[in-house]
């Protein structure tokens, strides 16, 4: 049986054994990183902790609905045999009434061919590390290549272990400006994030300086499951120009050369941004973003209009 089980009624410790032992484990679900990105996240889960499937919540206007939060990229069935197509319609159609808006992402490992939502296909890139630091060199594009020659002669150098508050501050002084959907609290969010994944050393960053010690770029990757997952950076006019972002994903690459791990940058389904990640041989994941509105007329064009 699947039950809607309530955030405090949670078993962390079963939740984060199930997230463990299931084929697709990603962090995004563990419940020390829920904790952190989404206060008070529920969930579903089948009998004793069989499968789960995270579930993100807010209300407006006294409408229920649930959502995808920041700094996650999907949720999903998450189960210590692998999900079926079955069982994840199962769990879909488990999902609460009282949820009258509901739009999230599936982990790519679930497929739903059912009806009552629309399907969006999204994508993000990944570049396997288990090849020599050369071969995975061969792949970048020759734009990225000139980059890192760029940066070479301009003298940059790499520090590692920087503090999550220089890629904060960073992201926030640059790429941040341009995104109006971020507010003081998402801010505070990644800060938080950031220190939940140090603590359970599941962390590293990396920051690029110039010769007189300024900083042009800085990033942090997160651990988990044999996959880095790029999760933000900042670049400074200054190092855009000069080359410092690919060569600060160059030198992680180089780092992490020759290992069963996965570079996940992240991903983009925004055409520049996806672009930037091409330049180092990766390659397209595809997995589904769900939509469905049980709102009545009148409520679809209330929340339409907010």
């Amino acid at each position: 049986m699947i039950n809607f089980i309530q955030h405090k009624n949670i078993d962390r410790q079963k939740w984060d054994d199930c997230i463990n032992k299931s084929s697709n484990a990603c962090i995004f679900v563990y419940s020390w990183y829920l904790d952190a990105v989404c206060e008070n996240w529920t969930a579903l889960i089948l009998n004793d902790y069989e499968a789960v499937f995270p579930l993100a919540s807010k209300s407006k206007y006294g409408i229920n609905y649930l959502h995808q939060p920041f700094f996650t990229r999907y949720f999903g069935v998450f189960s210590k045999v692998k999900p079926t197509d079955k069982l994840t319609a199962v769990f879909l159609n488990a999902i609460p009434e009282k949820f009258k808006y509901i739009e999230f992402c599936l982990h790519e490992t679930n497929n739903f061919d059912g009806s009552g939502y629309s399907k969006t296909e999204r994508v993000y890139q990944s570049l396997d590390l288990n090849a020599p630091y050369q071969t995975l060199y061969k792949g970048y594009s020759d734009n990225a290549k000139r980059s890192i020659k760029k940066a070479v002669k301009a003298g940059l150098v790499i520090k590692p272990a920087v503090n999550p508050e220089v890629v904060v501050n960073l992201f926030k002084s640059t790429k941040g400006k341009e995104l109006e959907v971020f507010k003081a609290e998402d801010y505070k969010s990644l800060a938080a994030l950031m220190d939940a994944c140090i603590k359970q050393n599941k962390a590293e960053s990396i920051a690029v300086y110039d010769k007189e010690k300024n900083l042009c770029a800085a990033g942090f990757f997160m651990k988990s499951n044999d996959r880095f997952v790029f999760l933000k950076s900042g670049v400074t006019d200054y190092g855009k120009a000069n080359g410092a972002m690919h060569f600060l994903f160059d030198t992680f690459i180089k780092q992490h050369a020759e290992t069963a791990e996965v570079l996940d940058f992240g991903g983009s389904s925004v055409e520049s941004v996806a672009r930037f990640y091409k330049n180092f041989g990766t390659k397209d994941c595809l997995y589904l973003q769900l939509k469905k509105n049980s709102l009545s007329r009148i409520l679809k064009w209330v929340s339409s209009k907010s």
